[in-house]
């Protein structure tokens, strides 16, 4: 997605029931169809005989300091094989004939240990043509000729101007990161973009040895001059992703794995979510602030949306489903936070008051007072937007209306800050013929 085009659509789906303990795959499958809905679909993105790649977030499959697998579904730290699963039936809804390959680059070693260790297998998830670990399908140990690989050119690389991908993952038709919603360490949040950024490298490249799948070495996390981000924003842009599906059945503060802070079931965040979009830069900014981080000081972020990778000005995100500030919850990070990092800084929402509206035949004018604070109105005909083109940095607003049939009809209007803190007012009025 290019942050050219004027806006982005984020979806936040979230579960009726009280734990995400007791979500279930029928519920999964129809939040994550929801979601995916909600935020565009992926009928004009996929196409019969694509060959699709789920890149799903699968970092660890044991607590580090118990050394005790961690569970199979809604960990918080890995994509649960159920979100993955519903997603893999969408696709081959629209894509019956072309190749479809789960694809991870885990810190553990082996890949295909942990997609076992996690349910990723066909006997769980049908209808893949392969799970494949990136550090397996690159080539040997250093072998940086392996026809398996392919070499990116990055002119306008932050940290460096080449990368090495894998083959299979960098030619697809289309990329799906399935991610996790946590706070991370060293970079903040992790989400669709990090899923790539790091998780996609090929270990047998950039591990820090043969036996050893980690990419500390691959550039360093916590130094001051920020390489981490600078890192994520070239690989991430080597190869953007098509669509991000975000698992936050659980959600996950003190990450990105258990141990760095306190054991997994103290870090559990229970969200009940499932996001999705198509503009991966999107979808982490909106994340970021249902964590309660200020998305501006996550680095990654603006750098790609600086290179026009992605929006992360809230004033040109619509989001659709739950709001931000309906499901927000302040996630937590290292005793010492990722350095620049910061939380939002208000959630008090923005006040406005309606002046006057008029409606025609074809035309709605709204004029409102609000607080230097808005950074964006919506305007709703009976729960439907207008338009996109409503969503506006001004308080005026002027659109086209729909054919109203004779009776009561209801104005929304939305307001929201840079945080997405939000209010809003409902007008009923009435039409006579």
């Amino acid at each position: 997605m290019n942050s050219r085009e004027k806006y982005s659509k984020v979806a936040i789906v979230q579960s009726e029931k009280a734990w995400a303990k007791d979500i279930t795959y029928a519920d999964i499958k129809e939040m994550v169809r929801k979601a995916v809905n909600l935020a565009g679909g992926f009928k004009h993105l996929i196409k019969p005989g694509d060959t699709v790649v789920i890149k799903p977030n699968l970092v660890v499959s044991k607590d580090s300091i118990t050394g005790q697998p961690l569970d199979k579904e809604k960990n918080g730290i890995t994509a649960d094989w159920r979100v993955t699963k519903a997603v893999v039936e969408m696709v081959r809804e629209l894509n019956s004939i072309g190749k479809l390959y789960i694809m991870e680059g885990s810190a553990e070693y082996k890949t295909e240990d942990v997609m076992k260790n996690l349910n990723y297998t066909h006997e769980y998830i049908r209808e893949v043509d392969g799970f494949i670990g990136i550090e397996e399908d690159s080539g040997g140990w250093q072998d940086f000729n392996s026809t398996s690989l392919s070499k990116v050119n990055l002119p306008k690389g932050l940290l460096h101007r080449e990368y090495y991908l894998n083959k299979r993952y960098r030619e697809a038709d289309v990329l799906i990161s399935i991610a996790c919603l946590k706070s991370h360490a060293s970079a903040v949040v992790t989400g669709g973009i990090k899923n790539l950024g790091i998780g996609a490298t090929p270990a047998n490249i950039y591990g820090a040895s043969q036996t050893d799948n980690s990419r500390m070495n691959m550039v360093p996390h916590d130094n001051k001059d920020g390489d981490l981000h600078k890192w994520i924003h070239d690989y991430y842009a080597c190869r953007p992703a098509d669509f991000v599906v975000l698992d936050g059945l659980e959600g996950f503060q003190n990450g990105p794995a258990p141990g760095y802070v306190n054991s997994s079931s103290q870090d559990k965040m229970n969200m009940r979510l499932v996001m999705a979009g198509k503009d991966a830069v999107a979808v982490d900014t909106t994340a970021a602030l249902v964590m309660n981080w200020d998305p501006s000081s996550v680095a990654y972020l603006r750098y790609l949306s600086d290179s026009g990778f992605g929006n992360m000005d809230v004033s040109k995100i619509r989001v659709a489903g739950n709001s931000v500030d309906e499901v927000r919850k302040d996630f937590g990070t290292l005793k010492i936070p990722p350095s620049g990092s910061k939380k939002i800084g208000t959630k008090v929402a923005p006040r406005f008051r309606v002046l006057s509206f008029e409606l025609d035949d074809d035309e709605l004018r709204v004029k409102l007072a609000a607080e230097s604070s808005v950074k964006k109105v919506e305007y709703y005909i009976d729960n439907s937007i207008l338009s996109e083109d409503l969503t506006s940095l001004n308080t005026k607003g002027k659109a086209s209306m729909p054919k109203l049939s004779k009776g009561e009809h209801t104005l929304k209007i939305c307001v929201y800050d840079e945080f997405f803190n939000h209010s809003e007012q409902t007008i009923p009025f009435h039409i006579n013929s």
